[in-house]
């Protein structure tokens, strides 16, 4: 997958993060925190904080104690919430980290690790099309104008709830 961006929900007014599959032209929106949100951005726009975000402490400490991450996966939704798993090596042993998808994304933005989503999460929540770049962003823009956050299960986004 391909982070594509994070864009705000017209509606709700919450932070979606948009990854896209290149070479089935799907895209998988997850809404996300605020803080999470900015996070990704700032590393995204290469604009550096004064002091470390969490995220880039979470790098650091990942680096110094000798470990790298492999890649980041969304591996499930369940109930309209989202589910990642952050794959480390360290000394050729594989680690496994359960995460939210949107800390697992500003981490793997900042190391420049690959993301990937499992399948079953494409098949349930990815918007699928076939025209090109501008309708997909035109079909994209009228599904999140006709979405509720509520369709996502009972907590709100951002919060622990469907974005996570």
């Amino acid at each position: 997958m391909e982070l594509h961006g994070v864009n705000l929900d017209v509606v709700t007014q919450q932070p979606v993060v948009i990854l896209k599959d290149p070479s089935a032209k799907r895209f998988l929106p997850i809404w996300i925190g605020q803080f999470e949100a900015t996070s990704i951005l700032m590393e995204m726009q290469g604009v550096e904080p004064s002091r470390p975000l969490t995220h880039d402490l979470l790098k650091t400490m990942i680096e110094t104690l000798g470990a790298s991450i492999e890649q980041i996966v969304i591996t499930d939704l369940k109930d309209g919430t989202f589910f990642a798993k952050i794959h480390l090596n360290h000394n050729s042993a594989s680690i496994t980290i359960d995460a939210r998808p949107s800390d697992a994304i500003a981490l793997a933005v900042r190391v420049k690790a690959p993301i990937f989503a499992a399948e079953e999460v494409l098949e349930k929540a990815a918007i699928l099309t076939e025209e090109g770049e501008n309708d997909e962003v035109k079909r994209f823009r009228s599904f999140l104008d006709s979405i509720d956050p509520d369709d996502f299960g009972p907590n709100s986004p951002g919060q622990g709830g469907p974005s996570n």
